[in-house]
């Protein structure tokens, strides 16, 4: 009888007893593929590395028309590229932890390692090191005062009057009645609107508090980096100040000589660290300028409320916070004054901004101070001034917590930020921007920008970077520099007599810098767990603050103490609502103090904030040590979350790009997308591999993630098999080798995972099947070792997979195994071949991979040498299981030269004892007759030339005949 049979790919399942006839149990070195036994060809060396090298990456990107191979070298540390036109190597540089992987968006390299995400920039032909974080550049910002006196500034050059109902003389400091607080309000209040407008808001100047924030703007248009909101102070009380005298009439008062005053500010600013010029010199291809907002003006009188009495003695003590500007719209007093300052003293000459250091300070200098120093040569200042109507209790801190909308002030260029290191740059307002200052650019709000990222996954997809395997490092917090408005001197006051009265009183200024050693401690509890950060520890003055002592002299020689104290407030903020305190502590002198400021989440921005009121008082004895500290370098785990980047934005993760994906650890990310370069965008959603199994993210038109829905409970067992391929994604599971696509899942691996593995020496004689193996392949040696195969679940556990899309063949190996298994996508079928790789390299469409001799190789492009294989047959019944058979001849079937084989026949009556049945030296096996068997096997080893192959063979046998009667 005549039996055909033909060869399929290679299987472990179901057992040998019901296996079908013609299925393998090794197919090493043949891929089941059109038909027949294709042999699998040995891959192209593209070139050799050095020992321990590796290509990790393929940089393609459209700034350069060849691409590069950046290799690694973990015992060095150090990363280079080579030229795939050129060969040349080229130096990109050295890391300082070890690199778990490469990616890429456009021409920037990234490089993840333990110390977090550092960043290449392709530039002038070659990769510029920017480091692992955009620069977090911090200002300092200050406000230069300019008062200003109605009656001397505005056209009239003249104070004006207001009239009223009659007040009669001993009352005139009671309360105003409701019809006298509704005249004089209207008549104020005209002036007082007028008066603002004309030196603050046409004049690109400030008399209010507001705030003043930052951030760095990016080639793309993205704000990153934001500063803290920081609160100017040219008014820390009701402002401006309305002075006044009786005009007419005796025994009562039926009208009034008013003047106006206020200090009009203008905005300076100062980079705090020079180092910070070389970090803005290397990122200037990256950040495009420094971008400075601000928000409205936060009124300091209640604009709806209505003027209550003549009798304000405290409108007064308002402060003014920052620098004053020696200008002539005083009285021209100046040159009477007395400066003296550590270094020198001498009595001043005519005025002169030269001549007149303690102006080169910033203090918190009192309205009384400013009106006398300007406006009163005898240096006095009224009384008292009309009450201008104030908020209730809460309303000014509620006014402060409240405001979260910031409009563009202004760009300040690189080059300008960078000569501004060592000295203050006044910021310039055009006169009318102010007007319109609403319908200006609002800041968009800030989301943990300043934190350091590490990353175990990544997947550029859509012209995006995704993240995932996070953990993050938190800010170190904000300089006080940079969180508070400018502050560096504090004033003692002295007044004295002329010996002529008509010479009025001469004054005497006694500035006296101040710096403070200061540690600011952030504790921010996430996870359950607290943690500690420090803005580090410099010596600056602390704006406004500390409450200090200032030494005030009269004119009798009398001294008396007085403590800075305000109403208005002041401001500290850290970005990231998880904050809950701050600790400052002052290191400066014998004497340790500190003072705890507690912090609760912004309603509006993403941060936490504290407002506390200038009346506090601030020095307290440090009873908090500075101790706790990060339990490792990036202590904050974000298990659950994708963090997607801007387009071609490595740089920015905005807060609509980070995704919750359930409850449970992500262990790698792919997307499912039949692109045509790396990278492209694909109709397919990413998926995300989690400890719970597959969830898909589907893209919307703005290109970020608008909804997160499971697939599959199957959860990955090793991230390193992720694998895209076209439309699909692979992945290995305890299942097996599983491939999603769209919303559905199959297992492609179950016909060869088998936990009993046929193993060769089964065989009779096995070695001497692989002395015959090597025989035909001198140069590829092969041991029993080396092809013993392991369950195949726990082949997986360590596996990696290279897609070739040209031949449309998954390879599946593992590092530490000499086999590796072929799938092809066309036949469905599996092979197996001899494997050397190490690592899969990341080629999209080529098929790229490092072996363990340091060399890339080419799957894609195979050498055309001769290919040894080695196939074992399960075994086959020819149409019955339990019947005895002799097989007299054997022809190997396919397109071959007969030459290019070896056979031999094996058989069995229980499939697990095997016996020798005969041999060959070509395709024809014939001439031999023995015992009946019920199964056989054939080990066959080929050496194929490239088109050569094997389709299956012909089989003419003899059943042996059952029992029967005669």
């Amino acid at each position: 009888m005549i039996k055909e049979i033909k060869y399929n790919g290679y299987s472990a399942v179901p057992s040998d007893y019901e296996s079908a006839d013609g299925d393998l149990a090794a197919a090493f070195g043949v891929i089941p593929e059109n038909g027949a036994l294709q042999p699998a060809l040995s891959p192209s060396l593209k070139f050799q590395l050095g020992v321990g090298e590796t290509v990790k990456f393929i940089h393609k990107t459209s700034s350069f028309t060849h691409s590069h191979y950046i290799v690694y070298s973990p015992s060095s540390l150090n990363v280079y590229y080579i030229n795939d036109i050129s060969g040349s190597r080229n130096p990109i540089g050295t890391l300082p932890s070890p690199v778990s992987r490469f990616d890429a968006i456009g021409n920037t390299l990234l490089a993840f390692t333990e110390g977090g995400v550092y960043y290449f920039l392709w530039k002038d032909n070659a990769y510029v090191a920017l480091g692992n974080h955009i620069p977090d550049v911090q200002l300092s910002f200050g406000l230069v005062g300019h008062p200003r006196l109605f009656s001397l500034s505005d056209e009239s050059k003249a104070k004006f009057h207001i009239s009223f109902d009659r007040i009669e003389a001993d009352k005139i400091y009671s309360e105003f009645s409701e019809d006298n607080k509704t005249k004089i309000t209207s008549q104020v209040m005209a002036k007082v609107n007028k008066f603002i407008a004309q030196e603050t808001v046409n004049k690109g100047r400030f008399c209010f508090p507001f705030f003043v924030r930052y951030a760095l703007r990016l080639y793309d248009g993205s704000l990153v980096c934001h500063s803290a909101p920081i609160l100017m102070n040219p008014s820390t009380k009701a402002a401006p100040i309305v002075l006044w005298d009786r005009a007419t009439g005796k025994g009562e008062y039926t009208d009034a000589e008013c003047d106006i005053m206020l200090v009009a500010a203008s905005l300076d600013y100062r980079l705090i660290k020079n180092e910070d010029t070389a970090k803005l010199k290397e990122w200037s291809d990256i950040i495009k300028s420094i971008d400075v907002f601000i928000s409205k003006p936060i009124y300091t009188y209640d604009q709806s409320g209505k003027i209550s009495s003549f009798d304000d003695t405290d409108n007064f003590n308002t402060k003014f916070i920052g620098r004053l500007y020696a200008d002539n719209h005083g009285q021209g007093d100046f040159e009477d004054f007395i400066c003296l300052v550590p270094t020198e003293d001498r009595i001043l000459g005519w005025y002169s901004d030269i001549e007149k250091p303690f102006l080169d300070y910033y203090c918190e200098w009192d309205y009384a101070r400013i009106y006398s120093m300007y406006y009163n040569r005898e240096r006095k200042y009224p009384g008292s001034t009309l009450h201008l109507p104030e908020f209730s209790d809460g309303k000014a801190t509620e006014s402060l917590q409240n405001t979260s909308l910031f409009y563009k002030l202004c760009s300040i260029e690189l080059i300008e930020a960078k000569n501004n290191c060592e000295s203050r740059k006044n910021i310039v307002v055009e006169d009318d921007y102010l007007q319109s200052l609403v319908a200006r650019e609002v800041m968009s709000d800030d989301y943990l920008t300043h934190d350091w990222l590490r990353a175990d996954y990544s997947f550029a997809y859509n012209n995006r970077l995704n993240l995932a395997g996070l953990s993050r490092k938190p800010f170190n917090g904000f300089y006080a520099q940079s969180m508070l408005a400018f502050c560096n001197a504090r004033y003692n006051w002295e007044l004295g007599n002329y010996v002529s009265p008509d010479d009025g009183r001469y004054l005497k200024i006694s500035v006296v810098p101040q710096s403070y050693n200061y540690t600011i401690g952030v504790y921010i509890k996430e996870n359950g767990e607290t943690h500690v950060v420090y803005s580090g520890t410099e010596e600056f003055m602390i704006n406004s603050f500390m409450s200090g002592e200032l030494t005030v002299t009269d004119s009798n020689g009398n001294s008396t103490t007085q403590t800075s104290k305000h109403s208005w407030g002041c401001y500290f903020f850290y970005p990231n609502i998880n904050a809950y305190k701050i600790v400052i502590y002052n290191w400066l002198g014998s004497e340790k103090k500190c003072y705890t400021i507690d912090l609760k989440p912004h309603e509006f921005l993403n941060g936490a904030y504290a407002v506390l009121d200038y009346e506090l008082v601030r020095e307290k004895d440090a009873s908090v040590t500075v101790g706790i500290s990060p339990k490792s370098t990036f202590p904050i785990v974000i298990a659950n979350k994708i963090y997607t980047s801007e387009v071609n934005n490595p740089f920015y993760f905005p807060l609509l790009g980070i995704n919750s994906v359930g409850t449970g650890e992500i262990k790698g990310i792919c997307a499912a997308a039949k692109a045509l370069s790396q990278g492209q965008f694909g109709q397919f959603p990413l998926y995300a591999f989690t400890s719970e199994g597959v969830w898909a993210l589907e893209v919307s038109q703005s290109g970020t993630y608008s909804a997160v829905q499971p697939i599959t409970r199957d959860v990955v067992i090793n991230p390193d098999s992720i694998t895209q391929i076209d439309s699909a994604v692979l992945f290995a599971t305890e299942r097996g080798i599983m491939l999603i696509s769209g919303s559905t899942v199959q297992c492609i691996s179950e016909a060869i995972d088998n936990d009993t593995p046929f193993s060769i020496s089964q065989l009779p004689n096995g070695a001497a099947l692989i002395d015959i193996f090597n025989k035909f392949s001198a140069d590829n040696l092969l041991s029993l070792d080396d092809i013993a195969l392991v369950p195949f679940k726990e082949f997986i556990q360590n596996c990696s997979m290279v897609y070739d899309y040209k031949h449309r063949h998954i390879i599946l190996f593992n590092e530490a195994r000499k086999y590796a298994y072929v799938y092809s996508l066309k036949s469905q079928s599996w092979g197996m071949m001899r494997s050397e790789i190490a690592a899969a390299v990341n080629s999209y469409p080529d098929a790229l991979a490092m072996d363990s001799d340091y060399r890339l190789v080419d799957f894609s492009n195979p050498i055309e040498m001769p290919a040894t294989a080695l196939i074992i047959t399960r075994p086959f019944k020819i149409d019955g299981a339990n019947t005895f058979k002799t097989i007299n001849t054997l022809i190997q079937r396919g397109m071959f030269r007969s030459a290019h084989l070896r056979q031999v026949l094996y058989g069995s009556n229980d499939l697990i004892h095997w016996h020798t049945v005969w041999s060959s030296v070509d395709k024809l096996m014939h001439g031999f007759r023995g015992s009946p068997f019920k199964a056989f096997r054939l080990a066959i080893i080929c050496n194929f030339d490239k088109g050569e192959s094997i389709y299956g063979c012909s089989i003419s046998y003899e059943p042996r005949l059952g029992n029967r009667l005669r």
